[in-house]
């Protein structure tokens, strides 16, 4: 089976849509949550695709950067609007849009060879990334496939190294045992994003179904699906 852009963008949404279920509803299962993992990997790889595929990397960035405006605007208003439900962190557009301006400084550093100029703009990139929702895991999962993405069977093994040793690999300094069921499937069930690797491998290279309205299909369902969702649950605490 292989999997066309447009299909595995859906099927990244549609698993957003169950992480978000069991971020925002009080009773959902678990297992959302697993799935959830997913989905943040598809994104940051179709960021390096378009990277390279955009007509216009300025406009690409600006896109990214406007919609992370609206979502910061809209989440600050529905929680003013509608105060003291679930927290709303989410904004995975300045995650994204971080990671463009960081493929943006090393690709401008490889061009013109200023590389002291161009180490402070990757630089600071990181430092702009790692304050996001998707932090150093964001970061890595850039570098990864943007250096890999010419050897897929390279880029799968060090994007689930990078992965594990982030999400687990660090826990070791911690007093608590990492491996018990526990914490690897109740608790810290991060390390499960290395399973993103499986559908990003079937992707088969080609754009699939594209029309006008699908070219903002994701940048408008992320924040409207995640406003519904704190409504629908402030809703239900406070009837």
């Amino acid at each position: 089976m292989r999997l066309n852009g447009f299909q595995l963008k859906l099927l990244g949404m549609a698993l957003m849509l169950l992480d978000h279920l069991k971020q925002f509803i009080p009773g959902m299962p678990l297992w959302f949550g697993w799935l959830g993992r997913i989905v943040a990997p598809i994104f940051f790889y179709f960021i390096v695709e378009g990277f390279f595929h955009t007509r216009d990397r300025k406009k690409y960035m600006l896109r990214l950067a406007i919609w992370a405006v609206i979502t910061k605007a809209g989440s600050t208003l529905l929680k003013y609007v509608l105060p003291g439900g679930s927290p709303i962190m989410n904004n995975i557009f300045l995650s994204l849009l971080m990671a463009l301006l960081l493929l943006t400084a090393i690709e401008w550093t490889k061009e013109t060879r200023r590389y002291a100029l161009g180490t402070l703009y990757i630089t600071l990139a990181i430092i702009g990334g790692i304050f996001t929702e998707a932090s150093i895991l964001g970061i890595m999962m850039t570098l990864v496939f943007y250096f890999c993405r010419e050897n897929k069977g390279n880029m799968a093994l060090a994007y689930v190294l990078s992965m594990l040793f982030i999400t687990l690999g660090l826990e070791f300094s911690s007093p608590n045992p990492v491996f018990t069921y526990d914490n690897l499937f109740l608790i810290n069930y991060q390390w499960m994003m290395i399973f993103a690797i499986i559908p990003i491998l079937l992707y088969d290279g080609t754009r699939g179904y594209h029309a006008p309205w699908s070219k903002y299909m994701f940048y408008v369902f992320y924040p409207v699906h995640i406003w519904l969702l704190y409504t629908f649950s402030y809703l239900i605490a406070n009837p």
